[in-house]
């Protein structure tokens, strides 16, 4: 009988570096997004935001889903949901399939809120990493694009 390979790297080092790369990660969006202070866009929270972005153009989402894909937690989404419809920025109906399922989806309102959202976050990535070279940024997104193919894999 073949016996799995133990890993040589300690479950609490693993459980350390990953940490560290969510906050950094977490920090990283934070900046991007809430980087010039007060404006009308510093009035969402970062969850708030991490649910706007999910939203893809003209794209509907069960609750359900739209919480798992923004990765907020189910006991939020529906706070979150109420919060974006209250502000105009999304809207719940019923899918015409079947009525029991709510879906929910942005208004032109969230729409235009989304795109200045990201265009906001892509200006201020591009200063942030127009820092590395360009050897470095390329390092980056191959170890990236590397780490993000083993975790699908666990």
């Amino acid at each position: 009988m073949e016996r799995k390979k133990e890993s040589r790297i300690p479950l609490g080092e693993l459980d350390t570096k990953m940490q560290i790369v969510k906050n950094f990660v977490a920090e990283l969006f934070s900046k991007t997004l809430f980087q010039d202070g007060k404006d009308a866009l510093s009035d969402f929270t970062l969850p708030q935001m991490q649910t706007l972005l999910t939203f893809k153009e003209d794209q509907e989402y069960s609750i359900g889903k739209l919480g798992r894909d923004a990765q907020v937690k189910r006991s939020t989404i529906t706070n979150m949901v109420d919060y974006l419809e209250r502000e105009g920025i999304a809207e719940r109906f019923r899918d015409s399939g079947d009525r029991r399922v709510v879906k929910v989806r942005l208004t032109e309102k969230g729409r235009e809120i989304r795109k200045t959202f990201s265009r906001k976050r892509a200006k201020e990535m591009e200063k942030i990493f127009s820092q590395l070279s360009e050897q470095d940024r390329e390092a980056l997104l191959y170890h990236l694009d590397e780490a993000y193919q083993i975790l699908k894999k666990v």
